[in-house]
């Protein structure tokens, strides 16, 4: 072989060598796009969830409901004046 058909071949192998490297990292590339979509989706759904949690809470600790839960479910009710008793602090 001449130096022009080694030469030749070397770059022959050369470039399979780069379109490979090319077509793997474009498929590594490929798969983390895929978990990124996926776990984007995930943080979506959480972000979801999140938002309804908080509606829920913000309904359960509503004034009126604790109020109306007190008095049904417990018996509790509002102290008279009676019933009230004041503390005034020493100096």
């Amino acid at each position: 072989m001449n130096r022009l058909s080694l030469a030749l071949v070397a770059l022959a192998a050369i470039n399979v060598c780069t379109a490979v490297a090319v077509v793997y990292t474009k498929h590594l590339s490929r798969q983390r796009y895929a978990e990124l979509s996926q776990i984007q989706q995930t943080i979506d759904e959480l972000d979801v969830q999140w938002s309804q949690l908080q509606i829920e809470e913000s309904t359960f600790s509503e004034h009126g409901l604790v109020d109306r839960t007190a008095r049904d479910r417990l018996g509790m009710v509002l102290p008279g004046h009676k019933g009230t008793i004041m503390i005034a602090r020493q100096p």
